[in-house]
């Protein structure tokens, strides 16, 4: 529907001959936001108005703050040319109530600010548009792929396409449905928005790697003419964005429990990890796409736009595990169930085998049939991710009193990647094992484990091809009648429709003869980590060695030679169509000078038609829904610049595709995560108190609380259900599955803000959230379960969240550093275990230096203090995996025309 993004329907009362307040400031914000990052220009209509500087950046975003009739908090295309910002989701993250993923999956972070959440809730329940529009977007990661989230994936979104970003934290009703807990919308610039007949910027860039060591380009480029009679121009923006990574690690792939039989006693009943890796992830990324946008007059009261979008992420990647493998010393060689006893003493804490060795001799004279290391190498060279879109807008003023917007558009987006297991097995040589550090490094023990041992060892292949689409096309008309009435000064409407659907294609993977030999691994392809491969992990996770390599290259030529993609993986694929149409009438309120604000209702209807593999069920499943969405906002001018806000509304959010249909299987475990086409929306009842308080310019003081009622949030069952495997010729087996379930919630927090330029040229910011989510249903089956030792955390919910800033400028310098942290919170669930992100923050830095009006140079930082990244399952004693992907800086220049 239309998108009133920070605006007011505060009027003049008749008779008056001056602009209020807030009517200026809109007359204002329509004048800019639309150069380059380090400068934006007005429109030249009127008086001329330049903006520059941060400062300039923090009085305009305040001040479209503080007038508008909702929640909001608005970032200008300055604030992110002001900071190390590579894409949307990094400017977002400075945000009061906003917080961001970089995860894939629950497999760690891959050094990218990715998914945004509002005040603690999932990113499934925060709408992302832009210029109002819905975005599709795909994943280049496996897991992600067949997760099949309705989050917009933030790596195909730079920052420079931004003129400003505007979050909603409240709900109206013309603001389109989906997010539950807010909305985020992507603004770029207008072309008869610029002050120049033609404007040119460019950027050019170099990042540093600490952790690859590599330094990359990046390029953006901006061109935009206009004509004289400013009634027709055309804006073009091009990108692209080289970036390589390589992020050290340690893992626990495997958590499992010792049998109740188990030869030793002490040690029966206790969580073991089966393998345990040295892990080293390397990627080459390159982002690639422009933005085309053209806008004309054709009359007075009539203004057409038709804008293109393009973002293409190339993400190659081959991530190494070498494995210290204790399988086959629980489970027996070859699982035949003879387990054997630790050779040296193991230690225990809580339930949990934290150091355990098994010597060369622990199966006595026959160890055939077991190995002391696993290397997989997880291949995916062609892994990659779009998301485009072409969109139509109209205005016309119809007269006086009736104003009609219309959008029309199609959206597209997809991911796919060969994800391939190439795997070595080394012979059992002088024994296997490992010690958990308190920082959740696994430290290897492994004698002789720089050396490949070919016989009794042997290759395995695991793996298969993922490819997703997800398209909308979708129509939306909507009005503004005006009223000669002061209290409701205007009547707002619309209605949409829009078509859905959403698919995942997986081919299983399947090995040509001698595939499995060895001996065809020349040792020209047989290498080691390197020295110090492990950065900056605090402590070297295979002491006195250096594990063996299987190179990429040989990899890559081994999956070309062997593997074929050709068998459907029928029990992961799905295919959704889905059908929402929507419908609104929204009165803005003016019953006194003081106060201001909106009410209204959106009615939506959605039909779902999900095709899907269930065991035990159909294949097709039909759903529809209907829900009345109120909403209610009030704007009240307390004392002279202290705004008081109130919020009443009912959101909604659909659940995940992935979460309705497909099954993402872990053949090794037999664990995963199912789905359930019988799913209901996530509706939440949402309440909001705020204060703001401008006491000086440029600066703000705001403290707010805020409570939801969650019904239908995501939660997890648990069963054991039977799954063909594929590692195994698709033999039927049992696996330990986890299921999405609608059950209730609650969330309540607050939130603090300050921001002052104190004195000169020197600021600071600093904001804090404190949410508070759980699960109010328990699942007998789930985690929430009544029982004693229960969590019932809500999925995504960090319980404090901050950021802390400063900032100088003078004429030609700029300087800016800032600090974003948030708790712990908990990621998903698989196989009847939750897992759980550790608090993290990120230290980033920006230094610019103005050389003239058309030259700037620029050094930024991203990640200065390289935090340590870790996930754990169930409690801090089974860790998943910890990572480090070192510290970004980028140098360059931008020019302007």
């Amino acid at each position: 529907m239309k998108n009133n993004t920070a605006t007011t329907h505060r009027i003049l009362k008749q008779g008056s001959s001056h602009l209020t307040p807030i009517a200026s400031a809109v007359a204002l914000l329509a004048m800019g936001l639309a150069m380059p990052a380090y400068a934006q220009d007005a429109k030249p209509e009127g008086e001329v108005v330049v903006v520059t500087g941060i400062r300039a950046s923090l009085q305009q975003s305040l001040n479209q703050k503080k007038n508008a009739e909702s929640l909001v908090e608005v970032i200008t295309a300055e604030d992110i040319g002001k900071m190390p910002d590579k894409n949307v989701a990094d400017s977002l993250s400075r945000v009061a109530g906003v917080t961001t993923t970089s995860a894939g999956s629950a497999e760690g972070s891959f050094g990218e600010n990715e998914h945004v959440q509002l005040r603690g809730m999932l990113s499934q329940m925060t709408l992302t548009t832009l210029n109002g529009h819905t975005v599709s977007s795909g994943d280049w990661y496996g897991p992600n792929i067949a997760n099949g989230g309705r989050s917009v994936s933030y790596t195909l979104l730079p920052s420079d396409l931004v003129g400003r970003i505007v979050v909603h934290k409240s709900s109206q009703a013309d603001l389109l449905e989906g997010g539950a807990a807010g909305t985020v919308d992507i603004q770029t610039r207008k072309p008869l928005e610029f002050r120049d007949k033609l404007t040119t910027s460019a950027s050019v860039e170099a990042a540093y790697s600490t952790a690859a060591k590599s330094t990359d380009p990046a390029v953006t480029a901006l061109i935009n003419w206009k004509s004289d009679d400013n009634k027709f121009g055309i804006l073009g923006q091009v990108f692209s964005q080289t970036r390589k990574l390589q992020r050290a690690g340690s893992e626990g792939v495997w958590w499992d429990k010792t049998g109740a039989n188990y030869p030793d006693p002490a040690l029966a009943n206790k969580n073991i990890s089966l393998l345990s890796g040295a892990v080293l992830f390397q990627q080459e990324r390159k982002r690639q796409g422009g933005y085309l946008e053209a806008q004309w007059k054709p009359a007075s009261n009539v203004t057409l736009d038709l804008s293109g979008f393009l973002s293409t992420v190339d993400a190659k990647n081959y991530n190494t595990n070498y494995m210290a493998d204790t399988i086959n010393a629980v489970n027996g060689p070859g699982w035949n169930g003879n387990a054997v006893k630790p050779t040296q003493p193991a230690t225990v804490v809580g339930n949990t085998i934290t150091s355990v060795f098994y010597g060369k001799d622990a199966f006595g004279a026959n160890s055939a049939g077991a190995w002391s290391v696993v290397e997989d190498v997880a291949a995916r060279p062609d892994a990659k991710t779009d998301s485009k879109f072409l969109n139509f807008d109209g205005k016309w003023v119809v007269n006086k009193d009736l104003t009609l917007n219309g959008k029309l558009g199609h959206t597209s987006g997809s991911g796919k990647t060969t994800d391939v297991g190439f795997e070595v097995l080394s012979a059992w040589n002088q024994g296997a094992g490992y010690t958990l550090t308190p920082d959740g490094i696994f430290v290897l023990n492994v004698p002789g484990g720089d050396k490949f041992v070919r016989a009794g060892g042997g290759i395995g292949g695991w793996g298969g091809y993922s490819s997703s689409s997800d398209k909308e096309n979708y129509g939306q008309v909507d009005g503004e009648y005006k009223l000669a009435f002061d209290a409701v000064p205007s009547i707002q409407f619309g209605v949409r429709m829009a078509k859905h659907e959403r698919d995942l294609t997986k081919l299983n993977m399947v090995l040509g003869a001698g595939a499995t030999d060895d001996t065809q691994i020349p040792d020209s392809a047989i290498g080691n980590y390197g020295n110090n491969w492990y950065g900056n992990l605090p402590v070297n996770p295979t002491p006195g060695f250096n594990p063996f390599k299987i190179s990429n290259d040989y990899v890559a030529s081994w999956v070309a030679k062997y593997a074929t993609f050709n068998t459907h993986a029928t029990q992961q694929e799905f295919n959704i169509k889905e059908d929402a149409t929507a419908a609104y009438v929204m009165a803005n309120l003016q019953p006194s000078e003081a106060i201001s604000g909106n009410v209204g209702v959106r009615f939506v209807r959605t039909k779902m038609d999900i095709h899907a593999f269930l065991p035990g069920g159909k294949p097709e499943y039909e759903q529809s829904f209907n829900d009345v969405l109120p909403s209610l906002n009030l704007r009240a001018d307390l004392a002279q610049n202290l705004v008081g806000r109130f919020a009443l509304n009912r959101g909604m959010s659909r659940p995940d595709f992935g979460q309705l249909a497909g099954n993402d299987l872990r053949d090794t475990e037999h664990n995963g995560v199912g789905s359930n086409p019988y799913l209901k929306p996530i509706r939440s009842n949402n309440i909001d108190f705020s204060a703001e308080w401008y006491f000086a310019p440029k600066a703000l003081l705001s403290a707010g609380i805020f409570a939801s009622k969650l019904d239908g949030v995501i939660a997890y069952g648990h069963s054991i259900l039977p799954y063909a495997d594929a590692s195994h010729g698709g033999a039927i087996a049992n696996y330990d599955i986890s299921s999405p379930v609608n059950t209730d919630g609650k969330l309540k927090g607050m939130d603090l803000a300050y921001e002052q330029n104190i004195w000169g040229g020197i600021g600071v910011n600093a904001n804090y959230t404190y949410a508070d989510g759980e699960q109010t249903g328990k699942l007998a089956e789930g985690t929430c379960n009544g029982k004693a030792g229960e969590d019932c955390t809500l999925y995504g919910t960090s319980k404090n969240s901050y950021n802390v800033g400063a900032f100088y400028e003078d004429d030609r310098f700029s300087a800016r550093i800032g600090y974003s942290h948030r708790s712990t919170y908990k990621l998903g669930n698989r196989g009847g275990a939750d897992y759980f992100q550790s608090a993290n923050g990120s230290l980033n830095i920006a230094l610019n230096y103005t050389l003239n009006k058309s030259v700037m140079f620029t050094l930024e930082a991203q990640n200065l203090n390289d935090p340590l990244l870790t996930v754990y399952k169930t409690d801090t004693t089974q860790i998943a995996g910890v990572y480090k992907n070192g510290k970004t800086v980028y140098g360059g220049v931008r020019i302007k025309y």
